[in-house]
């Protein structure tokens, strides 16, 4: 079912390109919702989604005759249960923390689960940054500050919502680790077929606590379409980015993410015609910076050294 083969030249590549192609689609998730928040309710819109994205693995997977992979990985692995159970509770805590937190400390606390990469990658498998590396990142969340329009001279940790969001990153550099090194052996889509499904009985069990499902919301045709929209780019973005946690080191994934944000200021600079600073401008250009130089850095890193043997297992497509 899989090879273990050490990562070259040529899977650091794919690995950054889908990092990036994650990171972009989610940033445009992002905006899309921003739309559809003005017709439905964020519980609503995220068990539509869920649910969507996983009838669309069943069927695939049916289709290819992968039931019985389904039953077996079921059956083997019960990490896969897990990593459901901690997406859904991350993504509960993450929203409830949004709304207790101040907004200078949510985007700062978010982008915690980076720094627990970095410290599970160090404490269990010896993962060191490089001083280059050091800089490429530290130039990444610069930008990011930028970005996001974040100071530090605002931030004051302490709330439940900051609590909150720091569990939520905690759980995400987890199931990072977790999907990386225990679940290396399943394929993607399979992985991502018990995460989405959990997921969504999580947000069908919150939906009908909050009677959110019946009778359905008013939305427009529009909406409805985006909420389509929005079920395909889940899809693609759990795929594109369970990838790259196989073929780079879990830190450097998780630091990818970060051009999420600069994706979504520019499609919502597109698309809803919202402003775009020179402070967020000069952000932009220190993130693509960061993001140069540690890729430049890792396809170095990959030619001397071995501490990224992965299992690759079975492709998508």
């Amino acid at each position: 079912m899989t090879s273990t083969v050490q990562t070259n030249n040529g899977s650091i590549a794919g690995g950054i390109a889908n990092g990036l192609l994650a990171a972009a689609i989610v940033g445009l998730f992002l905006t899309i919702g921003k739309i559809v928040f003005q017709e439905v309710s964020v519980i609503f819109f995220s068990f539509c989604v869920m649910a969507g994205t996983n009838f669309f693995y069943l069927l695939y997977l049916l289709a290819k005759g992968k039931k019985a992979s389904i039953i077996k990985a079921g059956k083997s692995y019960p990490e896969l249960y897990l990593v459901g159970l901690f997406a859904a509770t991350l993504t509960l805590m993450e929203n409830w923390g949004l709304k207790l937190s101040l907004p200078t400390n949510a985007g700062i606390l978010m982008r915690a689960d980076l720094f627990f990469s970095l410290l599970i990658g160090y404490f269990l498998w010896r993962e060191r940054l490089r001083p280059l590396e050091w800089v490429g990142m530290a130039t990444m969340l610069m930008g990011i500050s930028q970005v996001l329009q974040l100071s530090l001279t605002n931030f004051h940790f302490g709330s439940a919502g900051d609590v909150m969001l720091l569990g939520s990153a905690l759980l995400l550099a987890v199931n990072a680790e977790i999907i990386k090194h225990r679940l290396h052996g399943v394929e993607d889509i399979i992985v991502a077929y018990f995460n989405s499904g959990i997921c969504a009985l999580a947000y069908f069990a919150l939906a009908i606590s909050h009677n959110e499902l019946w009778p359905l919301p008013q939305a427009s045709g529009l909406t409805w379409a985006l909420i389509l929209a929005c079920t395909l780019i889940q899809v693609t973005h759990y795929l594109t980015y369970y990838r790259s946690l196989h073929d780079l080191p879990a830190w450097l994934a998780r630091v990818l993410c970060l051009a999420t944000s600069v994706a979504a200021v520019l499609s919502s600079a597109w698309w809803l015609q919202e402003k775009v600073t020179l402070h967020q401008i000069w952000g932009m250009l220190l993130v693509t910076t960061g993001i140069i130089l540690l890729c430049w850095l890792q396809k170095r890193r990959s030619g001397g050294d071995n501490m990224n043997a992965v299992a690759v297992p079975g492709k998508f497509l």
